[in-house]
């Protein structure tokens, strides 16, 4: 038994040998988000003279960044067990890693999704802008809707690149995360199939199982199922349940105060809330605010102007409810019907006017 877990360790050992040939960097830290047990695993070095290695232990493939200080770069790729070395005559973000073939088929999707990033950062910059000129461009319909249009063509432009790259990289562990990238915005119909398509040995990998489970319990949140029940304290401590909406249609909104695209869709929202409040339509917002941020919790509920009951554990991204839905990004939310039936998800826009007008009528 020894001996196989002395085995085992040798086996999944990495080293990461980098060498910058700049002097922006001093310290390089290292990011490894472990998804299968549900961790960040944090380490730090000092570059000297443009050197620097990390060593460590991956049982599989996993998700990393390095992030280099003072310069603010970052270099986004996988730790395979074996040795790695990672170059760069300029910066961190344009590094070349030399490793196995997951990290060459990943470059070339990042390639293209560091391009449709950029862009989607250089609009941002330019409408926040506007609005610090012209603070009146914060309530003008028009103006966010231009902005919603945008983001909604560059989340679809990002699915599109992490779904093709799926489908044509079916024996690459990257594609598990291209899948899992767009799973929140993209259909179950959709991606369900492409999983499937996966060979089976990155199925049945550590990865391919943890996400496999996790498409079993979108399942369980898709269209026409019935919406988990939840029970959570709103900005006053009273507990309010999902189960005392019964008898009308409430959208269950996930959102945060520091979440710029929810804050955004806030006048959206209201819009709605306020056309069919009369028509048996409620929202009720669940927060994915931590404790520490209570206060701005609070104060973005009334500073948007939001009308409908609010909820919060007040845990971030471990909220009880978020993680009962599957929720791993914001904004997200869930249109559930009088009997408390899931009939429709991700609604933002016009495509919330437009549904709710489908089922409750002008």
């Amino acid at each position: 038994m020894l001996l196989s877990h002395v085995a085992n360790a040798q086996n999944d050992a990495f080293v990461i040998n980098g060498k910058l040939l700049y002097t922006r960097a001093d310290k390089i830290h290292l990011y490894i988000a472990d998804v299968i047990t549900n961790t960040m695993r944090v380490d730090s070095t000092v570059v000297r003279d443009g050197i620097f290695t990390f060593k460590g232990h991956a049982p599989t493939p996993l998700k990393a960044i390095l992030f280099s200080f003072p310069d603010n770069n970052r270099l986004d790729f996988f730790v395979e067990p074996g040795k790695m070395s990672v170059e760069s005559k300029d910066s961190l973000h344009a590094a070349v890693v030399h490793a196995g073939k997951l990290n060459a088929d990943y470059v070339a999707l990042k390639a293209i999704t560091d391009v449709i990033d950029a862009d989607m950062r250089q609009y941002n910059k330019a409408m926040q802008a506007a609005v610090a000129a012209s603070p009146e461009k914060a309530k003008d319909a028009e103006f966010q809707k231009k902005w919603n249009e945008k983001r909604e063509s560059v989340t679809g432009q990002l699915a599109k690149a992490n779904l093709d790259f799926a489908q044509s990289h079916p024996d690459n562990i990257a594609a598990v995360y291209a899948i899992a990238n767009v799973s929140q915005q993209t259909d179950l119909a959709v991606v369900k199939p492409l999983f499937m398509g996966l060979s089976e040995t990155v199925r049945n990998s550590p990865l391919g199982k943890t996400y496999g489970a996790k498409i079993a319990k979108l399942e369980g949140l898709n269209v026409g199922a019935l919406a988990p029940e939840f029970t959570q304290a709103d900005t006053a401590g009273r507990n309010v349940s999902l189960k005392d909406f019964r008898g009308k249609y409430v959208l269950v909104d996930f959102w945060a105060s520091w979440c710029g695209p929810c804050r955004a869709e806030n006048p959206n929202l209201i819009k709605a809330y306020e056309r069919y409040k009369g028509k048996n339509f409620t929202v009720l917002g669940i927060s994915l605010d931590r404790q520490a941020a209570r206060t701005a919790w609070l104060n973005a509920i009334r500073k948007d102007g939001l009308p409908w009951t609010q909820l919060s554990d007040l845990k971030g991204w471990d909220n009880q409810v978020g993680k009962m839905y599957g929720v791993e990004a914001v904004p997200k939310n869930f249109l559930i019907d009088p009997d408390g039936r899931i009939v429709a998800k991700d609604l933002r826009g016009e495509m919330l006017n437009e549904r709710l007008a489908e089922i409750l009528g002008n």
